[in-house]
């Protein structure tokens, strides 16, 4: 069963939630700028939210920043969003006053999307 006009819409507000992540032809990405130990720190915490949702995001070094691509067939999901905002979430945490700024959000933006609150 394919997804409807009102999934897609889900999706769509969804994802404006997420400053800074970028859906284009079936994929969700983000750079986000980190140093070589806050990108270790984050690539663990990407290991785990991948395994807990069932999602295998390719995780890059580049200069100075750390990309973030899902892909999959057909589109990315609800569950690639929910991934999205605790990558987001984790990001505030490891970066603190830089990922605020960069952002423009508040620690607490993404609270929604953790899973027992």
């Amino acid at each position: 069963m394919g997804r409807t006009e009102q999934d897609d819409n889900v999706l769509l507000d969804a994802l404006r939630e997420l400053n800074g992540w970028v859906a284009d032809d079936g994929r969700l990405s983000r750079s986000l700028p980190l140093d070589d130990s806050q990108h270790a720190e984050l690539a663990e915490q990407i290991k785990i939210f991948a395994d807990t949702l069932g999602v295998r995001p390719d995780v890059r070094r580049t200069d100075e920043a750390t990309l973030i691509v899902l892909a999959r067939e057909g589109g990315f999901s609800l569950t690639d969003v929910t991934f999205a905002g605790r990558v987001e979430t984790a990001y505030i945490t490891i970066a603190g006053d830089l990922a605020a700024e960069e952002t423009h959000l508040s620690k607490g933006r993404f609270r929604w999307l953790r899973r027992g609150e």
